[in-house]
């Protein structure tokens, strides 16, 4: 190696842009011969972590040499995104945008290089300097403006958190002031690619970055081209850049566990009452919901959900002895942490790392509003859930013992399980919320309560439908990257022959179950609460005032404003199964004229009412596909979601529709 080629301390910036070695001298060789400008600065790279304070000081100040950039560039064809524009709507057109390499590192878990992703050397987005060629200005205007949902600061993205995801996930406690309707900033942007100059505010926290990925994902209001698949793009690029940077951010943001009072340290710039230390393991529950909501992908949920189940260990959070000196935050962060776990678990047929009666939890249970708390029985409605999904695997896989034999201790198994959850069941529809309450606390209350039923009769329904559909097993969502405890092909007769010894019930009472427990899930999805962005604390005639709710079967709008946070979808989708096969059914014994194979499925019938009858259930089951269906249409803006409801779709129309049209 030549001598003016040996490794120095400190390149110049030309060298080190390009990557390439410097000799250290001023001017040096490569800038001599390529008759560039030869400068020096110390490099920003390593040195140790500093903890939360010094991550988010760091944070602002790139998001300030962000803004400054954005200012000071000079270029004639994008329009300054601080520029004077109409209330709620920011006119951009893409200056050459910061590319995410697909598939986005947030899938993939890869790092590319800091040239490649346009960051900095902290993992932050960097904006691109310079004006742009005639050449890239016309590539621009070739591509139609779509919109963005962003928001211009902290309180204005708590306020949404508040509106669109509290609701239906309680993270974080009440609000600490007084909600108001939603303020999103509208972006008109040409191009896909993610560039964070054009984003009128950077979030300076994991859990700020978290927030705003998430909702980043839902259409501005009034986007009747919120389905288009540029607009998805569109939503999808951004959240990714989002949410990328909340992982590195949540990392950067790690220090060694201390015992000190987490009450007693810094609290969060987006609430008083979190304390500053526990926000990366909110922002890593926020992106397991992401993972699951906008990818499907169930692995990655539960590999985001694992981190913060370990780095709220790390902060002793599952270990607070005492009501009175354990703050609401740390329950709720703890226990919703626990909960996302034990979901991606059973997501993906894996044992939790943690189970929730571990000796080592003393952390009490959230407490809502004071009343009937529907947290044990959340806790043990999820318990209850995995078991059955671990037997309704041993029954459906014929390989999974020893030979292929099932244990006759199986009899008494399901016979206790199914007992245990009518239990829990009467209890859940006993004590159910139905206090007149209104805000966003209430929502969350009746949410869980929603939740905790539709947990049981999933239970129950994953359990005997193997018994009462040996024929049509239910299909596993493979296509979603999510797995349930079923299998896409038929039973063999000796399985068949198997189950039929061991199980406790015979099939028509195993299928009266499946109608019964689908039906209620039905119910549940129909009754969730819809977004409020139009916050109002006042009930319009004793009703919950709701702002952009489900629209017609069909339309534009029901793809502009989601229904819920989707995280679950899976249990509808067991749902609509099972109502789809039985409605087939169903339609073929009336069409036939021969009702003999669904009589048992009929509530008391007679001879003479036999018809009545059957086509009661059979109305009974449609209007149920149509309250899943259409639940399930409203929350396809997530594309996870939207994947499920493709498949769903495929479904109705070859189970429904051609029904209909042979009847």
């Amino acid at each position: 190696m030549p001598s003016t080629f040996r490794p120095v301390k400190v390149a110049c910036l030309a060298c080190r842009a390009s990557k390439i070695r410097c000799d250290g001298q001023n001017p040096c060789a490569n800038c001599t011969i390529h008759q560039q400008e030869c400068q020096y600065q110390p490099s920003r790279r390593g040195g140790a972590r500093r903890g939360p304070v010094a991550a988010e000081e760091r944070a602002m100040k790139k998001a300030q040499r962000l803004r400054n950039a954005t200012r000071i560039s000079d270029n004639p064809f994008t329009n300054d995104a601080y520029t004077p524009a109409p209330p709620h709507t920011l006119q951009t057109t893409a200056a050459t945008p910061v590319s995410l390499l697909s598939p986005s590192p947030i899938e993939t878990g890869s790092r590319p290089s800091d040239t490649l992703q346009g960051r900095d050397s902290s993992g932050f987005p960097s904006s691109h300097k310079g004006p742009r060629t005639g050449q890239e200005f016309r590539e621009t205007v070739g591509h139609p403006t779509r919109s963005l949902r962003a928001y211009r600061c902290d309180q204005d993205l708590i306020n949404a958190y508040y509106i669109f995801i509290h609701p239906y996930l309680p993270l974080l406690p009440p609000p600490a002031v007084s909600q108001y309707a939603d303020k999103p900033e509208t972006l008109s942007i040409r191009l896909t690619q993610a560039n964070a100059s054009h984003l009128p505010y950077w979030p300076t926290t994991s859990l700020g970055l978290a927030l705003a990925a998430m909702l980043a994902l839902i259409p501005p209001p009034g986007d009747v081209h919120a389905a288009d698949d540029e607009a998805a793009a569109l939503r999808r690029s951004y959240a990714d850049l989002l949410a990328r940077s909340a992982l590195d951010a949540s990392e950067e943001s790690l220090e060694p566990s201390s015992n000190l009072d987490l009450t007693q340290g810094p609290c969060s710039p987006l609430h008083p009452d979190v304390p500053r230390q526990i926000e990366p393991v909110l922002a890593l529950a926020l992106l397991s919901l992401y993972e699951c909501c906008q990818r499907g992908n169930a692995f990655k949920m539960r590999i985001r959900a694992n981190q913060a189940l370990t780095m709220a260990m790390d902060l002793s959070l599952h270990a607070e002895k005492s009501a009175a000196t354990c703050s609401d935050a740390i329950r709720r962060c703890w226990w919703l942490t626990m909960f996302l776990v034990y979901h991606s678990s059973i997501l993906t047929a894996s044992a939790p790392i943690i189970t929730s009666d571990d000796f080592r939890i003393t952390t009490p249970y959230t407490v809502i509003r004071g009343c009937r708390e529907p947290w044990p029985y959340l806790v043990q409605a999820q318990n209850l859930l995995h078991r059955s999904c671990a037997i309704t695997r041993q029954l459906s896989n014929e390989t999974i013992h020893d030979q292929g034999c099932l244990p006759c201790s199986f009899h008494n198994e399901i016979k206790h399980l199914d007992s245990s959850l009518l239990d829990i069941a009467t209890e859940t529809d006993r004590y159910r919320c139905i206090a007149n309450c209104q805000g966003t606390e209430a929502d969350a209350e009746r949410v869980l309560w929603a939740i905790s039923r539709m947990l049981i009769h999933t239970a129950r329904l994953l359990l005997h439908r193997v018994r009462a559909f040996p024929d049509r097993p239910l299909d596993s969502l493979a296509s979603n990257n999510i797995s349930t405890s079923g299998t896409s092909t038929p039973l063999s007769a000796s399985r068949r022959a198997e189950i039929d010894t061991i199980f406790p019930f015979d099939e028509q009472e195993s299928m009266r179950i499946c109608i019964r427990s689908a039906l209620l899930i039905s119910r549940v999805f129909r009754h969730l609460p819809t977004p409020n962005p139009m916050y109002s604390d006042t009930p319009a005639n004793g009703e919950t005032v709701l702002g952009f709710g489900l629209s017609s079967r069909g339309s534009k709008q029901s793809v502009a404003s989601p229904r819920s946070l989707p995280y679950m979808a899976w249990c509808g989708m067991q749902s609509f199964y099972v109502l789809s096969m039985v409605l087939w059914r169903v339609r073929a014994a009336l069409s036939a004229g021969n009702l003999s194979s669904v009589y048992e499925l009929l509530d008391r019938p007679s001879e003479r009412t036999v018809i009545q009858d059957a086509e009661r259930l059979e109305e009974e089951l449609y209007m149920g596909i149509e309250a899943l269906r259409a639940s399930m249409k409203a929350d396809g803006v997530y594309e996870g979601v939207g994947r499920m409801v493709r498949e769903l779709e495929g479904v109705y129309n070859a189970t429904v529709i051609r029904d209909e049209i042979a009847s």
